[in-house]
């Protein structure tokens, strides 16, 4: 990789690290605090609506924000038209939302969800003000700035949960929680980026925009179904509390996997469109990519399975308990969800986004064979089948960006592998140590400690080409 392109990644992936490592301590700083004062019953009842804004953000977005980072000449006409689509769409959406409340109470048989989501789907038109915004920011790769806005703005959001909790809010600490995070987020990025919309919208630079997108809007809603279709069908069959129990594990997995995924998912997608119309630079990248990705997944999720007892009965009250297997199911299937993302990166800037459709609608398909089959089997076995799911796409992606990389499947096998058998090495080390230490604050720092110094050494003994090569960056960034 030319060093101009390899300081170019390098600088991406410090900041988006900062950015998502800062956005996700906080996160999980305040999941801890407000789940200590809040019940499994609050978090179900918002999980309820999550779906609806999921699918709500997705139409309004539209995979423009790809589209315009993908598109090399793309200029104010093409912002400024995206931007008022946006913000009409979302308006209308809260609308046809708000309209359709007393169907979804009727559905949960919860009457507080009527008040809820008129404060829940603010969300929508929040975040339609500020996706150009971001967009910019990306495209020029500024993510300093970037990760600027988002620590901000995620301490402000914290700060207000956190008080909300404290003073007896309850469930709607989880309802504000996200709209105050839109709202300051979006305040900070018309504060500090110059760009404004201009008077013009045209239906001709729409339409060849959603050319590109239609296929990401279409493969991002039967995806946003695939993860949200548990908070439909569990309080339909099961206590409303199993519920809880998954949003929380899903809550307090979220953070590792945002952090690996976003940081590295945000940097490479602007990259390898930058070198695009370069196959044998973009093919490097990419493969580099995939193995610097396990290197940093594997022993991440592993190893939060393996603390997860300690780490649950140390930080959680014991109405919690209940979420650690949840937790650390969804820490397994995280491991594929990153590395599916940095391939359907790479298909996205070969402009063959139509492939990460029909992956998404196979992947609905086994979700859907998953649930009928579990259904009474249990929560945890419905879970176990949604990680399943995961693995067998990943399997499917890797296959299909085959066909256009030149990377075969067994290639990408044989990079991830040894990660991945010196992280359960190392989850099996971590694992030990609890059966010699009671105390749940020292077997916590115990286990840490022990995860980092097994995986670091055999890493660094086995000569990781990705270890080398990060060692002598950090060097270099002193």
């Amino acid at each position: 990789m030319p060093e101009s392109l390899k300081e170019k990644t390098i600088g991406a992936l410090l900041w988006n690290f900062v950015d998502r490592f800062g956005q996700q301590v906080l996160q999980f700083v305040v999941a801890v605090i407000v789940a200590n004062i809040l019940f499994p019953d609050d978090y179900a009842l918002v999980a309820m609506l999550a779906i609806f804004t999921a699918i709500g953000n997705l139409i309004i977005e539209s995979g423009f924000g790809a589209a315009l980072i993908q598109k090399k000449q793309a200029d104010d006409r093409d912002f400024s038209t995206v931007f008022w689509f946006n913000l009409a769409m979302s308006l209308l959406l809260y609308a046809l939302l708000m309209a359709a409340t007393p169907l979804i109470v009727a559905y949960f048989h919860e009457p507080l969800l009527t008040r809820l989501a008129a404060v829940v789907f603010l969300v929508l038109p929040l975040n339609a003000t500020m996706l150009i915004q971001n967009t910019l920011l990306n495209k020029h790769i500024r993510f300093r700035h970037l990760a600027k806005v988002d620590l901000l703005s995620m301490l402000f959001s914290s700060a207000c949960a956190v008080g909300m909790a404290a003073s007896g809010c309850g469930v709607w600490t989880l309802a504000w929680q996200p709209v105050t995070l839109a709202a300051s987020k979006s305040t900070l990025l018309w504060l500090w980026n110059d760009w404004r919309p201009k008077r013009y919208f045209s239906f001709r630079l729409l339409r060849e925009l959603f050319g590109f997108s239609s296929s990401l809007l279409a493969a991002g809603l039967v995806n946003t179904v695939f993860l949200n279709i548990y908070s439909l069908v569990l309080p339909k069959l099961y206590p409303k509390r199993e519920l809880g129990y998954f949003t929380q594990g899903n809550k307090i997995c979220d953070p590792i996997v945002s952090l690996v995924y976003g940081s590295i998912q945000n940097a490479t997608y602007p990259i390898f469109s930058g070198i695009q119309d370069e196959h044998e630079r973009l093919i490097n990248a990419y493969r580099k990519s995939i193995r610097f990705t396990a290197f940093l997944t594997f022993p991440m999720m592993c190893g939060a399975i393996a603390v997860a007892p300690a780490l649950f009965r140390l930080l959680f009250k014991e109405a919690w308990w209940a979420a650690i297997p949840f937790f650390q199911l969804l820490c397994m299937g995280g491991c594929f969800t990153i590395l599916t993302a940095i391939n359907n990166n790479f298909i996205k800037v070969s402009g063959r986004s139509s492939g990460i459709l029909k992956i998404e609608l196979f992947k609905i398909a086994l979700t859907a064979v998953a649930i009928i089959l579990l259904l009474r089997q249990g929560v945890l076995a419905m879970v176990a089948g949604l990680i399943s799911v995961r693995l067998f796409v990943y399997i499917i992606n890797m296959a299909y960006t085959q066909r256009y990389t030149g990377y075969r499947f067994m290639h990408q096998v044989r990079d991830i592998l040894p990660y991945l058998a010196v992280s359960l090495l190392m989850m099996a080390a971590v694992w030990a140590v609890s059966l010699v230490i009671g105390n749940q604050l020292l077997l916590l720092v115990c286990q840490m400690i022990t995860g980092v110094a097994v995986y670091f050494l055999i890493t660094y003994c086995s000569g990781s080409k990705i270890l080398r090569e990060s060692l002598e960056l950090l060097k270099t960034r002193k």
